[in-house]
């Protein structure tokens, strides 16, 4: 249905009708509704702390893609809170960024052990132990967050994945299904069962993953190669 534009007489009356409102409420309200305006209610945050800045300085730096002085903020961070565990998490994640792999596991076992209950340090291991093909270790670290959050989609993608390098196809297939069930549309997931399938001679089966995967994402390179190898393989 075509929308019918709105005249600029009828805009120009509402204004009006606004700016009378203004004028008649200026009066003898005006000290309360002052008063009680949001602007009157706004109380002065106290400054940052030094750690709050410290925080702030290695956002900044890693927004603008300077790593390392992300990195060297967090060394500004006060005695106490250096080595804890919000410090540690972020210390892995830039220290996996800048592709210090090793370090970056030793500093996510430091935020695991300052807090073991959470899950999010073990999640954010994953990587960099499967950068340094330590496909054992992930296996084990991926299954121990799933003991804790069976849905989790990022421990269940890099369990398959640790699967597959460890030639236990079978469960590496079964993995990725079950995550394609859950997400239908992920590409990622998808790619995963389509090359479990390749590794377990099932080339009829992943060509058609392959090729249900290039009609939503045409360009995906996995998808693409994927799809090659089983053309070799006929």
């Amino acid at each position: 249905m075509k929308k019918t534009p709105i005249s600029a007489a009828l805009v120009m009356t509402f204004a009006l009708t606004l700016c009378a409102s203004c004028t008649r409420s200026a009066s003898a309200d005006e000290p309360r509704l002052v008063a009680g305006s949001a602007a009157a209610a706004v109380v002065a945050l106290p400054p940052p702390s030094e750690a709050a800045k410290a925080f702030q300085r290695s956002y900044d730096a890693e927004a603008t893609g300077k790593n390392d002085a992300a990195l060297a903020a967090l060394d500004t961070l006060p005695a106490g809170q250096r080595e804890g565990y919000v410090a540690e998490l972020r210390r892995g994640w830039l220290l996996y960024r800048a592709g210090r792999h090793a370090e970056s596991v030793t500093s996510y076992n430091k935020a695991i052990a300052a807090s073991p209950a959470a899950t999010e340090a073990k999640v954010g291991k994953l990587a960099p132990l499967l950068a340094l093909r330590r496909w054992a270790d992930a296996e084990a670290t991926a299954r121990d967050v799933l003991r804790k959050d069976p849905g989790n989609y990022t421990a269940t993608l890099r369990l398959a994945f640790a699967l597959w390098n460890q030639a236990k196809l079978a469960e590496s297939e079964a993995t990725y299904r079950a995550l394609v069930q859950a997400y239908p549309a992920d590409v990622d997931a998808r790619a995963g069962l389509g090359w479990a399938l390749v590794k377990l001679n099932r080339t009829r089966d992943a060509a058609q993953v392959f090729g249900e995967i290039l009609e939503i994402a045409p360009q995906n390179a996995l998808a693409q190669d994927g799809l090659r190898a089983t053309m070799a393989k006929r």
